[in-house]
């Protein structure tokens, strides 16, 4: 080898050194670019797009960190070109694998905290009843050590409680973030979610004080025996009935510990059919599964906390009246929410009216969900349907042939009997023209009966399955039409060949 060929190979290998490092150049330029625009990789771990090593991605994606969400995916891989596009294909997969994972944790842990908020909101509910109740039995007064003990209990009952249902809202958003692919709290914050979170803390914070805060002296009602009464600290009654409508998380406890929660398929069903898995669903899931269970619980529900709160209005209100015991306050409750209204007793109280009303229209609302079971229980399946029109339909048909006979019967008697001279004004003529013609009208109405049954049976299967049946006559008509029209073509260029032949022939 002289030294001219040395000198060729030389130039030839430096010019594809150069070529190569071109290349790295122009694959490289666009991470550059991409790291401007995206100098962090997450928001925890400042690191170099570039010092990111493809084995570490493959290998190591356990943690948040190594995960890149999925609305940067699309834009590093529109940067990256097409083998960044297929690491970010990796990094997609993986980055769904432990949203998966991290929701699931989410949804134990919201159902943790859930099961929380409805064991404190009982718990505080349960001892402001035992409060008032020993109250009303005068085993103290309101404003004595054990009182402010127990409402002591029930306030820090509610702080607990408040600091639970932040967290509520907190998983909640967490849970937003990682089904959404989110990398900013502040995307999954909208002014909705705020807004429910200021209402359930609103209402979950109303409790009686433990403190004193004075009396009321109220005029007492015709029917009571005194004539005035004193109500001690007002606004703990008030707030202590209030504190019932703590009992709204019940509505969430069925949410969180349903299995349409849980399951994947449904979630995945509800996100693409644009259907919202929340309480509502729950509900009319459980009605159509087990509707007597669930409006048992609502009445029996509605009737002990109407029974309880209208006890205590008219105790705190007019401790006189007729409605202030137990028993008394059960069966006003119970004729109010059956909307029977005897008038034997009736609330004194404005709060006791209130309660009047409020469980007079729970009874309108669950009597018009009864009245709707029973009907969708009491209706037949389509197979008994079916069974029952056919039946109905036989015995039509043959009511309809033995009218017939009968209309032939009486005709062939009355021909006979005017055969034999009888006038038209006989007795036996008379009698077989009646029979004539009740057996005509029996004949025509179980031939109308029979059609409109017919008509009835018709429903939305048949209507489909006629179109069904339409369809594909309509489409062997076609595929007939278009071999015949193929047919018609190949005989049309047979005739013409011929009558071509004809003519050389001819000629």
């Amino acid at each position: 080898m002289n030294c001219n060929e040395e000198d060729d190979d030389e130039e030839e290998s430096e010019e594809v050194w150069n070529q190569g490092c071109t290349k790295m150049e122009d694959m490289t330029s666009p991470l550059v670019k991409c790291e401007e625009e995206y100098p962090r990789y997450t928001d925890d771990h400042p690191m170099d797009i570039r010092a990111i090593n493809t084995t570490t991605l493959d290998d190591e994606l356990d943690s948040p960190s190594d995960i890149i969400p999925t609305n940067s995916d699309n834009s590093l891989a529109h940067c990256a070109g097409g083998r960044s596009a297929m690491g970010a294909g990796g990094k997609s997969f993986a980055n769904l694998g432990f949203r998966l994972r991290e929701r699931k944790l989410l949804i134990e842990k919201k159902r943790w905290i859930v099961d929380l908020e409805v064991g404190l909101a009982l718990i505080g509910i349960l001892i402001m009843v035992v409060d008032t109740e020993l109250y009303f039995q005068s085993y103290y007064t309101i404003d004595s050590l054990p009182s402010q003990w127990l409402k002591l209990m029930v306030s820090i009952s509610t702080v607990v409680l408040l600091f639970v249902v932040c967290m509520y809202y907190m998983v909640d958003m967490q849970l937003r973030m990682v089904e959404l692919g989110l990398r900013s709290w502040r995307l999954a914050v909208s002014k909705g979610f705020v807004l429910k979170l200021l209402i359930e803390i609103l209402i979950c914070c109303v409790h009686p004080l433990p403190i004193h805060i004075g009396t009321l002296e109220l005029k007492a009602p015709e029917k009571a025996t005194r004539a005035s009464h004193i109500v001690e600290d007002p606004l703990a009654a008030v707030l202590s009935i209030l504190m019932f409508m703590r009992l709204y998380l019940i509505a969430r406890f069925m949410v969180v510990h349903s299995n349409v929660l849980i399951d994947s398929a449904v979630q995945s069903l509800g996100t693409l059919s644009r259907v919202n898995i929340n309480a509502q669903f729950v509900f009319r899931a459980l009605m159509s599964t087990c509707p007597g269970g669930v409006l048992g619980i609502i009445m029996v529900s509605v009737f002990l906390i109407g029974s309880w709160t209208m006890r205590a209005c008219e105790t705190h209100s007019a401790p006189g009246s007729d409605t202030h015991t137990i028993s008394q306050a059960m069966w006003l409750t119970a004729v109010t929410f059956l909307t029977l209204g005897y008038g034997d007793l009736t609330p004194s109280s404005r709060c006791g009216r209130f309660i009047a009303i409020w469980t007079g229209l729970m009874g309108v609302g669950i009597t018009a969900l009864c009245v709707a079971v029973l009907a969708r229980k009491l209706e037949q399946t389509r197979p008994e349907k079916y069974v029952h029109t056919f039946l109905r339909r036989m015995r039509l048909d043959q009511r309809h042939k033995n009218a017939a006979s009968d209309v032939l019967k009486q005709a062939l008697m009355i021909w006979r009997l005017k055969r034999a001279g009888l006038p038209e004004s006989n007795a036996q003529i008379m009698h077989h023209r009646r029979k004539l013609i009740d057996a005509t009208a029996i004949m025509r109405s179980a031939k109308e009966v029979s059609s409109m049954v017919r008509e009835n049976t018709v429903g939305i299967i048949e209507v489909a399955n006629s179109v069904n049946e339409i369809y594909n006559l309509v489409k062997s008509i076609k595929d007939e039409q278009r071999v015949i029209q193929t047919r018609l073509s190949s005989l049309e260029v047979h005739i013409m060949g011929v009558n071509k032949q004809l003519q050389i022939n001819k000629s």
